[in-house]
Order: structure tokens, then C-alpha cells, then sequence
């Protein structure tokens, strides 16, 4: 115990499997150098008589390498590499001047040049290494042939013989004991690259099962909320029902980040779609889903839009949505009791040679800007501002560069995310364009600043507003044929319709959906079909194509409906001819809004 012990000297603390492997590398290096002076150099310096010239170098090599020991311990793990290093390839040199041919060291050298890699993780420090050993290797080669200090002292062949297999056999040891780790490591890499694989599909696939219920389950205390808001006998059970939206809303957000996760590191790109919206009403809906989720703990949520700020941008809803739906959520999660979360959207035409800086807004005092952020914005390429401000507790100093990394959190008492929000935030910024950065302050105040590119809009750049909030009359008339074969999803399904004033009926599989509507046409043809994605009997993608194939049916617009976030299902499905797809679970206002847009472009409409 006591050698593993010494080995290990350094490593408590360290969480870096590479780095604690360096450690621990230079430990054993400087045990066995230390060994090999006490037997190999005690043997030399008894072969020359104890010589002082011998036995003083020897004395100080001991002394200089157990303080390696020691400065692992300190925690100076650099420094101790550059001295286990430095000094032999001192000592090569100083022994091959004294003893000339009796003792050959080439064999240190080809040691030398193998753990510079090893031993040292900077090009700088690496590059140092190798020019140090080759300037041994000539040093060596010239010494053999011209040597003015070797000691004039003949000793036995065997003495010899005696010698120069110590050091072989010290240095076949040390090969040893350096190669056998990065061997092992080597032999269970594909192991592990398999393991990684798999753990990853299993965590995707449980994931995405779990995305089903949690959406039907969001879906039902959506539709609870709006008969307590209808319904006023109900409001007793109100703070029940926006409990569990809350709580259906953050288990829906780590789920979402999840199957983000595993899209990002599938290698998809992130699509971004362009679309004007108005600033203003955009962020007020954001920030009422989450008042409920503030109140919950005794928090105010305050939106500031800067005067400059223009009334219609261009940029992607879906994107933003996501990217302060995370700033938000982190925000409540990590703030304290009986504060209030600000969140400013300002206009940057203002430009400095700073690397995100704001010109709008005043700069904090430590900034920690994301890994991956491109370099600084030296063009008048207008930008816009996102900024989160929450009093709490940030990062430790040690972890804010991380802070965009996958899986970094900070446990909070009894909360603990799941350390992905950000990640996610990092990855959308950047497919848009921006960049994004850490801000704390010694007063408290954290803030997450996010800075796109803005591009302004007009407002006939909106979309038509008759198909952004339908009046229900306008769908009474409106017939829906729907495919789903989860009984839950299903009903919640068949509840919206209702509630539109659609009449519709709902069938198991894309078989009955497809002779249902052959008996209906043409007389009660449908004006809509929504299909589920996957389905027994016959899937999305060979019902579409049925459908198409039918001359009495191909003309009728085909939304599907699916879950599968990170696959390419949905290609599939809009190759084969569906028109449009929306995700699960289904938006009550973007299903109207779909429905009314294709029975618009409908000439019998």
C-alpha cells in the first residue's frame, strides 16, 4: 500500500484521467531513477574508488530527483516533469564525459525522446524536450570519439559488462512500466468506443420514449388551465393545475435537451429558419409561461426591450425560443428567494474591438465567453442583444470556462440540473450566428448575454396575420381525418379539434385512414389529413405514398405529426409528399394555424 502510495503522490483532487496519468508517470520515473542511483551509481562509484567526482554528482541527482516527489505534492506538476527530464539528460551528458567508453548511454536517449510525449502536454514544452535529447545524442556520438575528461582508468571486462546490463535492463524496466498503461488503454479503446456508443443510444431511446407521456401529460394540464380559466367554480384547483404545468414543463425541457444533445453529437446540423416576428409580443409570451414558474419561488421575472430596438427582426423563433426558454429556466433554478430576474433585449449597432462586448450595456467584471466563440467582430454588422440577469450564486472560478461544456452544473442545495441548458443555448447561438458569455459580478448579479446577428423587418414582413389566430368559426366547416394510434394522444388530439370547432374522426392506422376516406370521397372528402408518423399495420411514410397514389385523395394537404427530434423522420415523411409536420406535443395555435394555411391555398376554399 505504502508503494501504491508513493506512486500516487498528487493526484488526490485531480479529475482529469490524463493528467492524474502524468502524475502518477513521473512518480514512477522518479522511484525508479532514484533506485537505479542508489544500486547502478553505487556500483560505479565503488568501481573508481569512491571518487569524489563520481559520488558528489550522484549525491546531488539523488537529492534533485526525490524532491520531484515533493513538487508533485506541492501540486507543481510541471515544474516536477521539467526537472525528472532535465536532469537526466544533464546526467547523460556529465557521465558520458567521465567515463567515455566504459559506458554507453544511447539507449537513454531513445528513452528520452520516448517520454517528452508523455511526460509534457505542451507543444512548447515538447518541442523543448526533443531539441534537448538530440542535443544529448550529438554530445554523446562527439564524446565517443574525443574525449578530454574521461577518467584514465581501465577496469575489467567484466566490471563492464557488469555495468552496461544494469542499465539495459534499468532501462527495458522503465519501458515497461511506462508502455504496459497506454498499451491496456490502447487495447480497450474500441471497447470503450463501443461502450460510449451505446450508452448514449440507450440514454437517446429512453429519452424519446419518455417524451410521449410527458408531452400527453403537458398536453392535459394545458387543456386543465384552460377550463379553470373558463370555469370559475374550478379556480380552487388552479395553483394544482399550474403546478403541474410547471412541473410538466421542466421535465419536458430536460428531455428536450437531451435528444438535443444526442442530434448535436450525431454530427446533424442545426437547421435555422429565418422568419420575421415582433420583438415585443415574441418575449412577453415567453416570459409568461414562466411568471408561474417564478412565483413558485418567490421570484418577479422583469422585461426590458431597449428604445433602439426594432419593432419587426428576422431570426428564428424555434431557436430563440429554445435559447431563453434555457437562460430563463437556469436562471429560477440557480437564483435566491425574493428576487428579480431581468431579461434586456437590446440593439448593438455600436461596435468596439472587444470580443463580445455590448456597447448598450455596461461590461461586468468577470467574463467568461464561450469555448468555441469566433473571434472578435471587427465589421459595423449590426447585433442584438439577449441578457439574463438573476441574483445567486455563480460558478466557482475554476468551473466558469466550462460553462458551456455538456454536463457542468452547479449543485444548489437540493436542485441539480442536469447540465445541459447551456450546452444547448452554445450550440443554437452559434448555428445563428452569435456568440454567448458568462457574466458574474462581486455584488452577486450573474448574466448570461447572447449576441445575434439583427436583421430588421418591416411589418409587411410578418406572416399573414388571418393565419396566425383564426377565429374557431372559421374552422366550424372544416373536416380533419386523423391517424394515431396512442390512445391519449389520440383524445388530446380530438379534444383540440373539438375545441376549434373542426368536425373530425380518428382512426388507429394508416390503413383505416386510408378506406375511411375512400368511402367518404367525394361526397364528405376530407379537407385535412393528420398522420402520425409511426403507426402498426401501415406507417407514415407508405400511407402518404397511398395516398398520393390515389387520384380521389392525392390532393389533400398531409400534416404529420411525430416526436422524433434527432432523426431524420421527418425528411422521410415530407420526401414521400407530406405538406407540412408539426411536433409533438401539438401546439394548440400552430395546429390551427396549419390547418387554416393549407385550406387557404385550397381553391374550393
Amino acid at each position: 500500500m505504502k508503494r501504491i502510495g508513493l506512486f500516487r503522490i498528487g493526484t488526490a483532487g485531480v479529475l482529469d484521467q490524463a493528467d492524474r496519468n502524468r502524475i502518477i508517470l513521473v512518480n514512477t520515473l522518479c522511484v525508479v531513477t532514484g533506485c537505479s542511483i542508489i544500486g547502478v551509481g553505487a556500483t560505479i562509484c565503488a568501481c573508481f574508488n569512491w571518487r569524489p567526482l563520481l559520488v558528489i554528482p550522484f549525491v546531488l541527482e539523488f537529492i534533485i530527483n526525490a524532491s520531484i516527489l515533493l513538487f508533485n505534492k506541492w501540486r507543481k506538476y510541471t515544474t516536477a516533469a521539467i526537472i525528472l527530464y532535465f536532469l537526466q539528460s544533464v546526467m547523460i551528458i556529465y557521465l558520458s564525459a567521465v567515463l567515455g567508453k566504459l559506458l554507453r548511454l544511447d539507449i537513454v536517449i531513445v528513452l528520452l525522446f520516448a517520454i517528452t510525449f508523455l511526460l509534457f502536454k505542451t507543444k512548447k514544452l515538447r518541442t523543448l524536450g526533443i531539441a534537448a535529447a538530440l542535443l544529448d545524442l550529438v554530445i554523446i556520438e562527439v564524446l565517443y570519439y574525443r574525449n578530454p575528461f574521461e577518467l584514465p582508468i581501465s577496469l575489467p571486462y567484466n566490471t563492464v559488462f557488469v555495468i552496461q546490463m544494469s542499465v539495459i535492463v534499468i532501462m527495458t524496466l522503465i519501458t515497461v512500466l511506462i508502455s504496459a498503461p497506454y498499451v491496456k488503454s490502447h487495447d480497450t479503446n474500441e471497447e470503450l468506443k463501443r461502450a460510449n456508443h451505446l450508452i448514449k443510444i440507450f440514454v437517446a431511446q429512453i429519452t424519446h420514449e419518455l417524451r410521449t407521456p410527458l408531452d400527453n401529460i403537458h398536453h392535459v394540464t394545458q387543456l386543465l388551465r384552460g377550463e379553470v380559466r373558463r370555469d370559475p367554480s374550478l379556480n380552487k384547483i388552479k395553483p394544482l393545475a399550474d403546478i403541474g404545468w410547471t412541473v410538466s414543463s421542466n421535465a419536458r425541457n430536460i428531455v428536450n435537451n437531451v435528444l438535443q444533445l444526442a442530434e448535436i453529437e450525431a454530427g446533424k446540423s442545426i437547421t435555422i429558419v429565418n422568419e420575421a416576428f415582433k420583438v415585443r409580443p415574441f418575449f412577453e409570451k415567453i416570459m409568461e409561461v414562466f411568471v408561474i414558474m417564478a412565483r413558485r419561488e418567490e421570484m418577479k421575472l422583469h422585461l426590458e426591450i431597449d428604445d433602439n430596438m426594432p419593432e419587426v427582426i428576422f431570426g428564428d423563433p424555434l431557436a430563440i425560443t429554445q435559447i431563453v426558454t434555457n437562460l430563463l429556466s437556469n436562471a429560477i433554478k440557480y437564483g435566491e428567494r425574493r428576487t428579480t430576474i431581468k431579461m434586456t433585449i437590446g440593439n448593438s449597432v455600436q461596435k468596439t474591438g472587444l470580443r463580445g462586448n455590448i456597447a448598450r450595456f455596461p461590461e461586468t467584471s468577470n467574463v467568461c465567453p464561450s469555448d468555441n466563440e469566433p473571434p472578435a467582430r471587427s465589421d459595423n454588422t449590426p447585433h442584438w442583444q439577449i441578457r439574463v440577469t438573476n441574483d445567486g450564486a455563480g460558478l466557482p472560478a475554476d468551473r466558469a470556462h466550462s460553462v458551456f461544456d455538456p454536463f457542468v452544473t452547479n449543485s444548489r442545495g437540493h436542485i441539480q440540473g442536469s447540465g445541459l441548458g447551456l450546452y444547448i443555448v452554445r450550440s443554437k447561438v452559434e448555428a445563428m450566428g452569435g456568440t454567448v458569455r458568462y457574466e458574474s459580478e462581486e455584488t452577486s448579479l450573474t448574466t448570461f448575454a447572447v449576441s445575434l446577428p439583427l436583421r430588421e423587418g418591416k411589418l409587411r414582413d410578418l406572416p399573414d396575420p388571418a393565419g396566425t389566430d383564426p377565429e374557431i368559426g372559421d374552422l366550424q366547416k372544416v373536416y380533419v381525418l386523423a391517424a394515431e394510434d396512442d390512445k391519449l394522444t389520440a383524445y388530446l388530439l380530438s379534444r383540440s379539434l373539438k375545441e376549434m370547432g373542426c368536425s373530425h374522426t380518428m382512426t388507429r392506422n394508416g390503413q383505416e385512414l386510408i378506406e375511411l376516406a375512400q368511402k367518404k370521397c367525394p361526397d364528405e372528402c376530407p379537407d385535412i389529413i393528420i398522420l402520425d408518423c409511426h403507426m402498426p399495420i401501415l406507417d407514415g411514410v407508405e400511407t402518404i405514398r397511398r395516398l398520393k397514389q390515389t387520384p380521389k385523395l392525392m390532393h389533400i394537404p398531409i400534416i404529420i405529426t411525430t416526436g422524433d427530434l434527432y432523426s431524420d423522420t421527418v425528411d422521410r415523411m415530407l420526401a414521400a409528399g407530406a405538406n407540412s409536420f408539426l411536433k409533438k406535443p401539438i401546439d394548440h395555435q400552430a395546429l390551427r394555424k396549419t390547418i387554416l394555411l393549407y385550406l387557404q391555398r385550397l381553391p374550393q376554399n
